[in-house]
């Protein structure tokens, strides 16, 4: 049910997207790009549609076909691939490898400014941003900047207010608000970078340039400058400076995802597949994002579950604390027989009325994921009929936050995929193990212990015979019996025990693996009610629901003995250890394993972020970039903006691309108590600054600045 909860919300907001691009009138190059991601949607909704069971598919077709969405996915398709032919009368071909040098804009680069002018500098640059983004963007940020102003916020908080909006899509606010906010305070190392970062991301590299090298000169050796440099002179296409400060960030954080991912493409535009490829995979493993992915497609290479880079693990053996559950022993005698076949009764009650309020739980989620379904078809049609009334009524942001799925889904799965599959091997050769036993060694018990009841019972009928009243007493063989069978019963039973004990811890191992993999890939409103199905299957087997041992308890002249009960202990819910939260003046960031979410409250200001869907747009928008929290220690250390990967530091990695957020790392180290709260702490706070590293853009496109 999960899986085709994840299903509909994909096909839903791309059917979203490709309404949009199908209505506007887009670029050629995004036309291309539209063109791929739908061949790439394709390929992944046909592979997943075709692991479907039978139900499934039905249930997915019904409500594809009520929702109004395969022929509209279909019109789609053809719209986007009949678009832009080129001069042949074929698809327009991508742009270039890397950006063609713009010498107009290298010329216009103003020299780097000294801290006591920077604030001039900065007003010739505001004035340009404040006529480039959307009139109602600019009045949206200027009636926030004016609320923060009247809060009396600092600059570091109504910085880390305007990389809020930032996070959350809107990308023109929040250029305008920093523009502001850097404007009252000039001297702010991080508000400085993350507008410089803003204005090569938005198109005005030539603008962010003098303010990073002021910022270079006052922090040495500092990645986020260094990579900021090096994304700007690539947008400009001065590939040769590009390199300089792309490799100096490498050579101080050679894991750098945005710093890799651009030489990737430089690497490329001088035919050297193999540093492409090298490049491209430490961006993918350090920060997943869908355009790494793409882009090592486009470069041949698929990656494998070694690739990505997974979150901190803090796994116990047994989140669910099975062991704390024992079943009792096998019967190894006639004597065991007879004493334990009351106490696996009542083991086998109680492990039943144990999966009651469980099978409750259980049934609960199912329907809890039904209705989270019913509830995003209904949002997915509502704002599919909104995009096919007004094209722009609904921003890509929107569209995504439809879908709300765990940010870790996609890595885990796929780790978590090989290890279920191993354990899942190790399972079926147990099992293997238990039929070759019973088909053999123990078939080859249970004939001589058939054999040796053969033998008494010729012993009796001859006794019989001999016998002057012609009978004889049954009872007088009985400790002959009960001699074979506990000859029987101790080697079959013992192998018998010995290899389903295995099998449990196997299971345990798998059950366990299973509430691992759903921390990070289900809801957290609904993982405990998931993780009750899991619950159910472990007393399922300590119970021995559908296996049983030999039980021979008819010969009463058997030896008393006493017998000896299982446990039924208390199941555990595992929790997530990532969690922490960043405040800002207009709301905050919690991070899970989850994943992030930015929930922006400007109520407190009096300030609606509602758009007049037919005239006023807020050019709402997602970035590649990389967005580091990380301490209050900065400036005052001279380190200057937080860094990407630092090791020994402590904060959160926030990896964006066009589609949003698409990989979370979290960092804990010694500096978790110099002001950021222990990010993997039950309940942290972040409380720290926040740095933004540019990501590669366009390769032709000019942004909102023209």
């Amino acid at each position: 049910m999960k899986h085709l909860l994840l299903l509909l919300s994909f096909v839903s907001v791309h059917m979203i997207g490709f309404s949009q691009s199908g209505q506007q009138k887009p670029s050629k190059e995004q036309m291309e790009a539209d063109r791929k991601r739908m061949v790439e949607a394709q390929k992944k909704l046909e592979a997943t549609k075709s692991a479907m069971d039978p139900k499934a598919r039905k249930l997915y077709d019904s409500m594809m076909n009520s929702m109004g969405l395969g022929d509209k996915m279909d019109k789609a398709i053809g719209a986007i691939s009949t678009s832009a032919p080129d001069s042949r009368g074929g698809i327009a071909k991508p742009a270039g490898i890397v950006p063609a040098k713009d010498s107009k804009k290298i010329a216009a680069i103003v020299a780097t400014p000294s801290a006591e002018k920077m604030g001039a500098y900065l007003a010739g640059v505001n004035s340009k941003a404040a006529a480039a983004v959307l009139p109602a963007a600019r009045s949206k940020g200027e009636e926030i900047f004016k609320a923060l102003t009247a809060k009396k916020a600092s600059s570091a908080d109504a910085g880390n207010a305007a990389m809020a909006l930032w996070i959350s899509g809107k990308s023109q606010i929040a250029l305008y608000v920093l523009s502001q906010v850097c404007a009252a305070d000039p001297s702010n190392a991080d508000n400085l970078n993350n507008y410089a970062s803003m204005l090569q991301m938005m198109g005005a590299p030539e603008l962010a340039i003098p303010v990073l090298n002021s910022l270079n000169a006052r922090f040495r050796n500092n990645t986020t400058i260094l990579n900021n440099l090096g994304q700007a002179w690539f947008a400009l296409g001065d590939i040769d400076k590009a390199d300089k400060y792309l490799d100096s960030t490498l050579r101080l954080f050679a894991a750098h995802p945005q710093a890799n991912l651009t030489k990737s493409f430089i690497d490329e535009s001088k035919g050297n597949k193999t540093a492409a490829v090298a490049h491209a995979k430490a961006a993918f493993k350090q920060a997943y994002s869908s355009e790494k992915a793409d882009r090592l497609q486009k470069l041949g290479y698929k990656p494998g579950p070694d690739d990505y880079n997974y979150p901190t693990e803090k796994k116990s053996a047994d989140l669910l604390n099975l062991g704390a559950f024992t079943m009792p022993p096998f019967p190894k005698s006639v004597a065991e027989c007879i004493a334990m076949e009351p106490v696996w009764k009542q083991f086998r009650m109680e492990a039943d009325q144990r999966m009651k309020p469980l099978q409750k739980m259980s049934d609960d989620y199912n329907k809890a994921t039904v209705e989270m379904l019913q509830q995003k078809m209904n949002q997915g049609i509502a704002m599919k009929n909104r995009v096919l009334d007004n094209p722009n009524a609904v921003t890509q942001a929107d569209a995504l936050r439809l879908m709300d799925l765990p940010v870790y889904s996609e890595k885990v799965s796929i780790k978590q995929q090989l290890v279920l599959d191993n354990i899942q091997k190790k399972k079926l050769e147990i099992g293997q193990r238990l039929a070759a036993f019973v088909n053999g060694e123990g078939a080859a018990l249970r004939k001589k212990y058939e054999d040796a009841k053969q033998r008494i019972l010729q012993q009796m009928k001859d006794d019989e015979k001999k016998s002057i009243s012609g009978t004889v007493d049954p009872g007088a063989y009985c400790p002959q019996y009960v001699e074979a069978s506990d000859k029987f019963l101790q080697p079959y039973n013992t192998k018998l025990e010995q290899l389903y004990t295995e099998l449990l811890g196997v299971e345990k191992q798998l059950l366990n693996e299973f509430a691992y993999t759903n921390l990070y890939t289900t809801w957290p409103e609904v993982t405990a009610l998931a993780n009750a199905g899991l619950q159910i299957q472990w007393l399922r087997d300590i119970s021995l629901s559908g296996f049983q041992f030999e039980s021979i308890t008819k010969y009463t002249c058997a030896d008393e003995d006493e017998g000896k009960s299982g446990q039924l202990g208390e199941f555990k819910n595992p929790n997530c250890d990532i969690h922490s939260e960043l405040k800002t003046m207009v709301g905050k960031i919690v991070v899970t394993c989850s994943g992030i979410t930015s929930q922006l409250s400007l109520g407190i200001f009096g300030v609606e972020l509602k758009q007049d869907l037919d005239h006023d747009l807020f050019g709402d928008g997602f970035k590649s970039c990389t967005v580091s929290v990380g301490p209050k220690i900065g400036a005052k250390v001279g380190v200057g903006p937080v860094q990407v990967g630092v090791e020994g530091s402590a904060g959160v990695d926030i990896e964006f691309d066009r589609q949003g957020v698409k990989d979370v790392t979290v960092k804990a180290g010694a500096e978790a108590s110099a002001g950021l709260g222990g990010p993997v702490s039950a309940s942290g706070g972040m409380e720290g600054s926040m740095s933004l590293s540019s990501g590669v853009g366009s390769i032709s496109g000019t942004g909102i600045f023209k």
